[in-house]
């Protein structure tokens, strides 16, 4: 079982007494009709990833989830400019489209994730390293879930057993699980009750 601390993702960091070795989230994305301000979530969301980004150590790696639009693409590696640099970019792959988007080509089925470095990094095991992963979500009533297998493959090459795991809005706790599974001590923040 994964316990999260609830909270306020910004306050929460600016507690944070020790520098992650590694951060992995997937971050809320607003759509039309969600009952959400679109432009405050994404402010938030903004903020909250350079001041994790600010605190991860030097030669550790940073990884976010994005929509597979080059809007959300270039808007979560513009909210991290100068702190962290984007590496490389994979993609999750999902079997089914689940959206009403009508727009030809665009049908929602994959998201994107940004790997970022602080500065230099010792080298990865690159055949642990893929460009993609095919998984559908899980399904929880109306909201989707990160399955294990797609929180594994993102944490898996990028963990650092004993070193402190940070997911700044850890959702149903997917990420920080895999990281804890990986040996890592985690840390998970939650502004929702699930």
């Amino acid at each position: 079982m994964v316990e999260l601390i609830r909270g306020d993702a910004l306050d929460l960091i600016s507690q944070l007494g020790e520098q992650p070795d590694l951060i992995c989230t997937d971050p809320p994305y607003a759509f039309g009709n969600s009952g959400v301000d679109e432009h405050e979530l994404s402010a938030t969301v903004a903020v909250v990833l350079r001041e994790a980004a600010a605190r991860l150590k030097k030669g550790r790696w940073m990884l976010v989830m994005c929509a597979a639009s080059w809007r959300s693409t270039t808007y979560m590696a513009e909210a991290v400019r100068g702190v962290v640099q984007p590496v490389r970019i994979a993609t999750w792959c999902k079997p089914q489209a689940r959206t009403k988007v009508a727009t030809e080509g665009w049908k929602w089925a994959s998201v994107n994730v940004i790997a970022f470095r602080k500065g230099k990094a010792e080298d990865l095991e690159t055949s642990l390293l893929l460009d993609h992963i095919l998984a559908p979500p899980i399904m929880n009533g109306r909201r989707a879930e990160l399955p294990p297998e797609v929180a594994n493959w993102m944490v898996a090459p990028y963990a650092v057993p004993g070193g402190l795991f940070l997911d700044p809005f850890a959702g149903s706790g997917a990420l920080v699980k895999a990281a804890s599974e990986l040996g890592m001590r985690t840390i998970g923040y939650e502004k929702q009750a699930s």
